[in-house]
């Protein structure tokens, strides 16, 4: 096997680390000695890359905001209306939640990491764009964001734990619809889980 190059290295070591979090979903239990074994280098290695396991961290958990923008942006594509936008970008938040509850959690609960704020930008850029198209009858996109961002962080920690209703897309829809002061749905519209959902 070749050896692996400085930026491949890298990023085995932020899988390594995200893998470790999320199979025994504890921050404490990620150290750099345990790190280094699950990438398959030695415990000095790592040193190369991270100046401490508090700066590993941040990288692990500034990786999970960008992969929740990422999934929040291909949700959102080719969706021209407004409110259908802003609803799909909340599923793809908290199905991108779901998908990596230990991440998650440790992203709210560990210092501020610089994609925190990037990805709440874009919920206030998306409540924002339903009230400029006259879809909302909120005013404040900003407090309206915050309160939509409550709601969906509460929906992805109780159903990490299993203590949620099984109509998720619904569910979220109706979260955000209320507290963005939405227009209602399409008539028409079913708002149960999309095909292909949970």
């Amino acid at each position: 096997m070749p050896p692996r190059t400085a930026g491949r290295l890298r990023t085995d070591l932020v899988a390594a680390a995200a893998h470790l979090l999320e199979r025994t979903g504890s921050v404490e239990s990620v150290t750099l000695r345990a790190v280094a074994r699950e990438a398959g280098v030695t415990a000095p290695a790592v040193y190369g890359h991270f100046a401490d396991l508090a700066a590993l961290l941040d990288a692990v958990l500034e990786e999970g905001f960008l992969a929740l923008r990422g999934a929040i942006a291909e949700a959102v594509a080719g969706v021209d209306d407004p409110v259908e936008r802003l609803v799909a970008g909340c599923r793809a938040y908290v199905r991108a939640g779901l998908a990596a509850p230990a991440r998650y959690r440790a992203m709210f609960q560990r210092r501020q990491v610089p994609g925190g704020q990037g990805a709440f930008d874009v919920l206030v850029a998306a409540v924002a764009a339903c009230q400029e198209a006259g879809r909302s009858a909120g005013r404040d996109a900003h407090g309206d964001a915050v309160l939509v961002w409550t709601a969906l962080h509460g929906v992805v920690t109780l159903r990490a734990t299993g203590a949620a209703s099984p109509d998720l897309d619904g569910q979220v829809r109706a979260l955000v619809s209320r507290l963005a002061l939405l227009d209602p749905p399409p008539p028409g519209e079913r708002a149960g889980p999309a095909a292909g959902g949970p």
